[in-house]
């Protein structure tokens, strides 16, 4: 979970909190489907929207490439996570949760994942420089998002992408206003902005 949780905030450019919208039946669905636009494989993570219509739940969908250009193993880790949850007998709920059902502790998350950049800061100085105090300048909140924007930026892509990607977001912030429709409407809803979408996560 803590290798999924990396790869979709920010592969994704999520705040934190933000993967833990990440829906169990809607991640099994995907993972169970090959993906691939223009030669390109990519995996599907769904997002559950905080508001529902009547008849079904709102999902944001977001494409992530396979393998991003640094060896970043999205897909891999996304399916690790499924085949988890379906090992585990759970199909619904959130998907970052303990089997019991109930959301992993977001304090908890984040002391594991710092824990490993404080041994790769040990490890590797030149990756993360050893005057940089850890548990202090990094966190699950913002540090993902941020730092994929920034890499996204070094490399060169374009504005755009960088704004689609996060165009989520303001979906959800418009308080549902964005009619709400099933997954598979949903898919071929973003079907023509998956090359776009799928330029941010290669990138990376």
């Amino acid at each position: 979970m803590i290798g999924a949780y990396i790869m979709n905030a920010f592969g994704g450019s999520f705040r934190g909190h933000e993967v833990f919208l990440v829906d169990t039946f809607g991640l099994l669905k995907y993972a169970r489907e090959d993906h691939v636009e223009r030669g390109e494989r990519f995996v599907v993570v769904p997002l559950l929207g905080r508001y529902k219509t009547e008849n079904t739940e709102g999902y944001h969908l977001t494409p992530l490439i396979a393998r991003t250009n640094s060896g970043l193993e999205i897909e891999r880790w996304v399916k690790r996570l499924a085949w988890a949850k379906e090992r585990q007998g759970t199909m619904h709920g959130p998907a970052f949760s303990h089997h019991r059902g109930e959301i992993l502790d977001e304090r908890w998350l984040e002391l594991e994942i710092l824990e490993r950049i404080a041994v790769i800061q040990q490890e590797r100085p030149d990756i993360v420089k050893p005057d940089v105090l850890v548990h202090e300048e990094y966190g699950i909140l913002r540090s993902f998002r941020r730092g994929a924007t920034t890499e996204a930026r070094n490399v060169k892509v374009d504005e755009e992408d960088i704004k689609l990607m996060n165009r989520w977001r303001n979906f959800e912030e418009a308080k549902g206003r964005r009619p709400r429709m099933q997954m598979q409407d949903h898919y071929s809803d973003i079907t023509q902005s998956i090359p776009s979408l799928l330029r941010f996560s290669k990138a990376l």
